[in-house]
């Protein structure tokens, strides 16, 4: 079988080389807090969202589809982490907010970002270069994806 190198020649193997291995590292990490890292994501969007958070909004940044951010926030509730209220008696959107539980669990896993102690190794002009490559490379297929 022949080996595959990472090179420019399969920039997709490398992205998804990254991305799977930043995902289990993270999983990893936040096993012991029994959450995921897509349901920790979604937590911070709704935390930065604030009374805007809603299952259109949290998907435009997560980049998801509404009914699936809505079973997640099922979940989220189940988990006690959020709760879905109605802004009005009558409407039919529901907004998401962090319970204290929810905000506790926000504080909790930024003290186990060991990735970011990882990163802290890499001298500021790499990182810079890394995060400028990583955030045009983000809005380019963000930008091609509307064509």
């Amino acid at each position: 079988m022949k080996k595959l190198v990472l090179s420019e020649l399969n920039f997709e193997l490398l992205i998804g080389r990254i991305y799977h291995t930043m995902v289990v590292f993270r999983k990893k990490e936040l096993e012991k807090y029994q959450i995921s890292p897509r349901q920790l994501y979604v937590l911070h969007v709704i935390d930065g969202l604030g009374l805007k958070a809603t299952a259109y909004e949290v998907g435009k940044i997560v980049d998801r589809d509404i009914h699936v951010i809505t079973r997640l926030a099922i979940d989220l509730e189940k988990e006690g982490l959020i709760k879905r209220i109605k802004k009005t008696p009558k409407s039919r959107i529901l907004h998401f907010v962090l319970t204290e539980k929810g905000s506790s669990m926000l504080k909790i896993s930024w003290k186990s970002k060991r990735i970011d102690a990882l990163l802290a190794t890499i001298d500021k002009e790499n990182y810079r270069q890394m995060e400028s490559t990583l955030i045009g490379i983000s809005t380019m297929l963000k930008n091609n994806l509307r064509t």
